[in-house]
């Protein structure tokens, strides 16, 4: 029942009527026969969205879901931009996955089709590669396709999927991360995300995966940790067009929400700290919007 109530107060939300008031019944929210058409306000973005704001299916959303399947997924099992081999990417097909395991598609053979993709492209020579990064690996890229296996229910994660994901996690464990130089963009936090990812996503993903008790994590905590204000909060720095809620420069609920997260599940926030930041989100309210 609480849950249900949930889901009825995040489909009241403003923000998520709009979004789905704005769907085309023939277009959704870009081009029938292509999804990634529109960047942020695409219908392949719009479901990503909408997923991570935990909206729950509804009959208009399937049908999307649909259309993104039909026209944004490969022969191969990866999503392309453009429906060419040379337009598919991670960050697509991660992005696309996660947001149809959480429509509920976690037994459809078009998901489990991209997920095997996903094994391929990690063990290929050069299969992270990605043409924006000129065929280097791209860790923004490998995050959304880690997304993709930390939304797996548990039922659901075989021994293959298991180990594709530490294969795709200890790529970014073998990173060597200078967040004070090269890497100083992924402490520029945001949400809603869409390619980007940051450190907050980062450490979410790896200890959803199990993987907060790999000491190899312990520097990424660590500096997640350090990155909050004195009061236990996360900063804003960045967002999407596609849905303006908080402002840039001042704590976020929704990111902070996310970085206590990961602390807590790998044992890493103190319980002042989880206490601070619980009885901010009360006085705020989650679905305030700024």
């Amino acid at each position: 029942p609480a849950t249900a109530e949930a889901q009825q107060t995040i489909l009241a939300w403003r923000p998520v009527r709009d979004m789905l008031a704005a769907m085309d019944p023939v277009n959704f929210w870009g081009r029938a026969q292509w999804p990634m058409y529109g960047g942020p306000l695409s219908t392949y973005a719009t479901l990503c969205l909408l997923a991570e704001l935990g909206v729950p299916l509804t009959p208009q959303i399937r049908l999307a879901c649909e259309n993104l399947l039909d026209h944004g997924q490969l022969p191969n099992g990866g999503f392309s931009r453009d429906h060419t081999e040379a337009g598919e990417s991670l960050c697509l097909t991660g992005n696309a996955v996660r947001a149809l395991l959480h429509f509920g598609y976690a037994d459809d053979p078009r998901v489990d089709h991209a997920f095997q993709r996903l094994l391929q492209r990690s063990i290929a020579p050069g299969g992270l590669g990605c043409a924006c990064e000129d065929a280097a690996v791209c860790e923004w890229g490998v995050v959304k396709a880690l997304t993709a296996f930390a939304t797996l229910p548990a039922s659901h994660r075989s021994p293959t999927r298991t180990e594709t994901a530490h294969t795709l996690a200890d790529v970014l464990f073998e990173h060597r991360w200078d967040f004070d130089a090269r890497d100083e963009h992924w402490l520029s936090f945001g949400f809603p995300r869409d390619y980007q990812s940051d450190l907050v996503e980062l450490c979410d993903v790896l200890v959803r995966l199990e993987l907060g008790a790999d000491r190899r994590i312990d520097e990424l905590l660590h500096r997640l940790s350090t990155s909050a204000t004195p009061e236990g909060r996360w900063i804003k720095h960045s967002g999407t067009r596609a849905l303006y809620i908080e402002h840039r420069g001042e704590p976020s609920k929704w990111i902070t929400i996310q970085a206590l997260r990961a602390l807590q599940y790998a044992g890493r926030a103190g319980t002042q700290h989880i206490h601070r930041t619980m009885q901010w989100e009360r006085d705020m309210g989650l679905h305030e919007t700024r």
